[in-house]
């Protein structure tokens, strides 16, 4: 009967050293900290053009053949915020591409909806004005699910050679507002 007494003792004491490392280990797992005047906020950036929800625009319709100098062409380019979070975006770059790409001069303005966005004139507020290659405008903000409307507008400048031809690159930016 002893024997059985201290298979028992024997028992009940690596049971309790268990218990007693499962406790510390939980104590390790369970550390917070107070951060006074911290305030996380979590949300979703997402910057569309032409269609919510779409990242890339097709700019094809916004191409000339056979154009002369003051000739121009314009496109409206709606910009959509999808996110839920406020939203500033920018013009980041134009890139031309083609061995023979044309030096355009771009007109970039905000107009009130794609109809503004006539075949002519310079409807909107200007937001750039210049060569297409140096085009860049400062940060617009757009609320969650909101859009704004871009007229982009390129001309052929008055001194264009004949037979160039290439394509342009537009590179927008977004981060969310603070």
């Amino acid at each position: 009967m002893k024997s059985q007494y201290k298979w028992a003792l024997a028992a009940a004491s690596v049971l309790a050293v268990g218990f007693a490392s499962v406790q510390q280990t939980g104590a390790l797992w369970r550390s917070d900290a107070n951060l006074p005047g911290a305030t996380l906020t979590a949300g979703k950036l997402d910057i569309s053009a032409g269609v919510e929800g779409v990242k890339a625009f097709d700019l094809s319709g916004f191409g000339m053949t056979n154009m002369a100098p003051g000739d121009s062409v314009q496109k409206a380019l709606p910009v959509y915020n999808s996110g839920n979070v406020g939203m500033s975006y920018q013009l980041q770059q134009v890139a031309l591409n083609g061995a023979n790409a044309p030096a355009l001069n771009l007109r970039v303005a905000v107009v009130g909806s794609q109809s503004d966005c006539a075949a002519s004139g310079d409807p909107g507020t200007q937001l750039y004005s210049g060569t297409m290659a140096q085009a860049s405008f400062a940060a617009r903000h757009v609320d969650p699910g909101a859009s704004q409307v871009l007229c982009l507008k390129a001309t052929a400048p008055q001194n264009a050679p004949a037979g160039q031809s290439g394509t342009a690159t537009f590179t927008f930016q977004a981060a969310v507002d603070r």
